[in-house]
């Protein structure tokens, strides 16, 4: 584990395969490639792209593309993707294809995209799980951006979070950064603890979803499961059927509820500023304001409680071209600060949102050996001022 605040500190904590982490880096981008040349495949054959050796203004491009008023965002950062892969290149104002979407177009059909998917996930193992979100997201993409399928039931057909869920299963990146978010949960849980020997600790997580980060967490707790209790919450009732079925029945400590983290918490029932611990995994971006997002986290803590926020903090295509699918992911306000094409914050934004927020002993922690701009995944830290400050 690194700790990127002032100076990149290595700690034995969390420790992370970096031979393994380097094959996932070089897969993932092959996945990436593949996403790439399926989109253009679509949308040539769908006489979206201009034809070859003609070029088209941006505006006729989307025009062409007929999305919905709800996907106007994504569709500006599919253009913007296909120019940063060098599929379509700038002429002026206008676009045109370039000879890679030749080499693209054998894509279009059913039998070759399952041919090309089957092929990179036998040469890329490290990042097979992404293939088949990817494959499902984009062979249907048309149909989502112009409001004729609903993204869901891409996302999560009838709905299993299978596709999702696939993911997350023996992910070097994802384990990496579940750990951290179990390590820094634990070591405040477990100073809480010794500090207040007949209390209980409670921790609250925003935003829950399929339970990624939960089961590593309550894995992390598990020693002291007797005083503690967990509240599971989202804001989706699918979400938190999936919680229940997955961490119900063994672990009587762990509560479900409804809590939409934009809204303040006394008003959903939560006592505010009860927390010892508020944890937030991949949630907070898909918000309207990540600032008033913060306010509500804060709002939650006790005096000296910690916010543990799990983010991505670079921009990737694979969930432009995956997870951008889903509306909530460009539902931002336009003046909130963001990482270009995306719903992001990068390293620095996540600082000064959580300084901006009332936030003390902020805190950032990474790969080891990746600047601020490297991150693609980013841990944060931060305290509730007041009380005698976060148990260490």
């Amino acid at each position: 584990m690194t700790e990127l605040d002032v100076e990149a500190t290595p700690s034995p904590l969390v420790e992370l395969d970096q031979e393994r982490y380097a094959r996932f880096r070089t897969s993932f981008e092959a996945v990436t490639n593949l996403g790439h040349r399926l989109l253009a495949a679509r949308l040539a054959a769908a006489d979206v792209l201009p034809a070859p050796g003609a070029a088209a203004g941006r505006d006729e491009l989307l025009a062409r593309l007929a999305v919905s008023p709800g996907y106007q965002r994504l569709g500006e950062a599919l253009l913007d993707m296909l120019e940063r892969a060098d599929l379509l290149r700038r002429h002026g104002d206008r676009l045109a294809v370039t000879e890679r979407v030749s080499g693209a177009a054998g894509l279009a059909g059913d039998a070759a995209v399952d041919a090309a998917a089957t092929a990179l996930r036998r040469e890329h193992p490290e990042a097979a799980g992404y293939v088949p979100l990817l494959v499902a997201c984009q062979t249907q993409l048309i149909e989502v951006v112009r409001g004729e399928r609903p993204a869901n039931d891409v996302l999560f057909p009838g709905g299993s979070a299978d596709l999702v869920a696939a993911i997350y299963r023996d992910n070097v990146q994802l384990d990496f950064h579940n750990r951290l978010c179990a390590d820094r949960v634990r070591e405040h849980v477990l100073g809480f603890l010794r500090r207040y020997p007949r209390s209980y600790a409670q921790v609250l997580e925003v935003g829950a979803g399929t339970g990624a980060t939960t089961g590593p967490v309550l894995d992390a707790l598990a020693e002291r499961a007797e005083r503690l209790r967990y509240f599971y919450t989202d804001v989706g009732p699918a979400f938190l059927r999936l919680g229940r079925q997955g961490f119900g029945a063994t672990r009587p400590h762990v509560d479900f509820a409804r809590y939409n983290v934009e809204g303040a918490p006394g008003e959903q029932g939560i006592e505010p500023g009860s927390m010892d611990v508020v944890l937030a995994s991949n949630v907070l971006h898909a918000t309207l304001r990540i600032s008033g997002a913060l306010r509500h986290c804060h709002a939650l803590l006790k005096p000296g409680g910690v916010l543990v926020v799990n983010e991505m903090t670079s921009r990737l295509d694979y969930n432009t071209l995956t997870f951008g699918l889903a509306e909530g992911w460009w539902r931002h306000a336009e003046d909130e600060p963001r990482v270009e094409s995306s719903p992001l914050l990068d390293v620095p934004g996540w600082r000064a949102a959580l300084r901006a927020a009332g936030f003390v002993d902020v805190r950032a922690y990474g790969v080891p050996g990746l600047a601020d701009g490297e991150q693609v995944q980013t841990v944060f830290t931060a305290t509730a001022p007041g009380g005698t400050g976060p148990a260490r």
